[in-house]
């Protein structure tokens, strides 16, 4: 505090800088004008080239340089008359700064957000400016960029330095220089243009390594004066992170890539053929955009399909892995077979031939069109039975024997066929739905296949997809929660013919 001004505080409150002297936390005071009119002794330690009358230098909060180089922040206490206060920390240290930053790079998983919070907390002071380079596809470069405290961060693609042009910068990237290096201005290339213009003449330019667990990461860049031996701390902290962030980011696409083929048809991607409705409803237990069970429709060249159910063993990860094993084999096979009980004779062998042990149960059905309504043939290797909602309101069971797929040589699968009137619907659907278990403290008891038929039988009347739609949301209330087994629903409803 100039030694020739006094607070005006001191002639609201006489004393009160005095008092707040003894006050750990920093304590600075502003006006409705926004200049500063009291600082305490905290204060004017942390922040020594502020003084009475200065106008306080915050961006939504108080941000100004601590004795390390490093921001601090204030929480803001409003006053009587427009005036406020901001208490500070002042007593954090290197080793809080970078217990904090482990916590919020931490928190960011995706790959965007690590990267963000990263130059986010490596910038230290207004004005001052950090950015992240990390390596993107075709020999490019991404970049987050902050221009000061406060600020929300910018991002961008940039080509990747090369040694001719870049030679410090390509080899911090190659891993081949140790710690921080000083980075010539004349490197920056296009990356001039994200740090801006108005970097001051002579302000030290700096570049630290990630290095994660087995890579370079890519780089931290500073504008500024972050201390040397806290640059290192953050780049090392944040190495391995963004490494796991990287890591986790491919295995998604790569998951996504794999799953992508095997995601049932949405009722409306689903077939259209003459006189037939489809609804479908899928819902996985878990995490996975795919589980074990899944349902196809695939029209033939007479105006009918090849459409079944099944179920894999399971769920999770297993069972997807399962499942595009099941499903890419009867893709293969439905080239040559089109008879749902040859196929599902000739699925048997090959997942016999494969060697697993992993049970699948299947419903198979061929559906041909006739003069009014359709034929449906049906084939099950150990699958719930399909139940047919007749015109007037009447459910049946459609019973077919049949053993489990892909366990035994030996096994045989029964095959029957039935006729769906105009106005009937038949519903395949995996054991998700009847075996759905509902937990009452001591007791559970399933769904179960009563309640399946007293469901349809209030579905008279009611579209393919109203029915697959009616049937999931009334499996969902009953389980009263969202770690059921994966459930699926195909169902079959024969129209009128048009203009009849």
């Amino acid at each position: 505090m100039a030694a020739d001004r006094r607070p005006v505080t001191e002639l609201l409150v006489p004393g009160l800088h005095r008092l707040l002297d003894d006050v750990d936390q920093a304590v600075i005071v502003e006006d409705g004008s926004g200049r500063i009119q009291l600082l305490n002794a905290a204060a004017r330690r942390l922040f020594p080239h502020l003084d009475l009358g200065d106008e306080s230098e915050r961006s939504g909060e108080f941000v100004l340089a601590g004795p390390s180089g490093r921001r601090v922040s204030g929480r803001l206490r409003p006053l009587a008359d427009g005036w406020r206060a901001w208490v500070v920390n002042a007593s954090i240290t290197d080793e809080q700064f970078i217990q904090k930053a482990s916590r919020e790079l931490a928190a960011a998983v995706a790959h965007d957000e690590a990267a963000a919070a990263l130059v986010q907390l490596a910038v230290p002071t207004v004005g001052q400016q950090a950015a992240v380079l990390l390596p993107a596809a075709r020999a490019r470069m991404a970049w987050w960029h902050c221009a000061g405290a406060g600020i929300d961060p910018a991002q961008g693609v940039t080509r990747a330095p090369v040694p001719q042009t870049a030679p410090v910068l390509a080899a911090a990237l190659r891993g081949d220089t140790a710690g921080i290096s000083t980075v010539p201005t004349s490197e920056l290339g296009e990356l001039a243009a994200v740090l801006g213009s108005d970097v001051p003449e002579g302000a030290p330019v700096v570049a630290a390594p990630l290095l994660g667990p087995d890579r370079i990461e890519g780089l931290l860049i500073m504008v500024g004066s972050l201390p040397d031996s806290l640059l290192k701390q953050l780049a090392a902290v944040a190495g391995p992170i963004i490494g796991a962030s990287r890591r986790w980011r491919e295995q998604a696409n790569a998951l996504s890539l794999l799953q992508a083929p095997l995601l049932p048809l949405q009722p409306g991607a689903l077939p259209e053929l003459p006189m037939v409705q489809f609804g479908v409803a899928y819902r996985v237990a878990g995490e996975l955009a795919v589980g074990g069970d899944f349902y196809f429709v695939r029209p033939d060249r007479d105006g009918g399909a090849l459409l079944g159910l099944g179920d894999v063993c399971g769920n999770g990860a297993e069972a997807l892995a399962e499942s595009a094993r099941v499903q890419h084999s009867l893709g293969a096979l439905m080239v040559v077979e089109q008879d749902p009980t040859r196929l599902l004779y000739l699925l048997n062998r090959a997942l016999l031939a494969a060697g697993r042990t992993v049970f699948t149960t299947m419903v198979l059905g061929a559906l041909q069109p006739a003069a009014v309504g359709c034929n449906l043939t049906f084939t099950t290797g150990g699958h719930p039975a399909p139940m047919v909602l007749r015109r007037s309101g009447q459910v049946e069971d459609v019973g077919v024997p049949g053993t489990v797929v892909g366990i035994l040589p030996d096994a045989r699968f029964g095959r029957t066929s039935i006729t769906l009137a105009p106005g009937d619907t038949c519903l395949l659907y995996s054991d998700g739905v009847t075996e759905a278990d509902r937990r009452t403290g001591a007791n559970q008891e399933q769904f179960g296949p009563a309640r399946l038929a007293a469901c349809l039988r209030e579905c008279a009347g009611m579209t393919a997809q109203a029915v697959a739609t009616r049937v999931e949301r009334t499996v969902k209330d009953w389980l009263g929660r969202d770690d059921g087994d994966d459930l699926a629903l195909l169902a079959v409803r024969a129209v009128e013919p048009v203009g009849r």
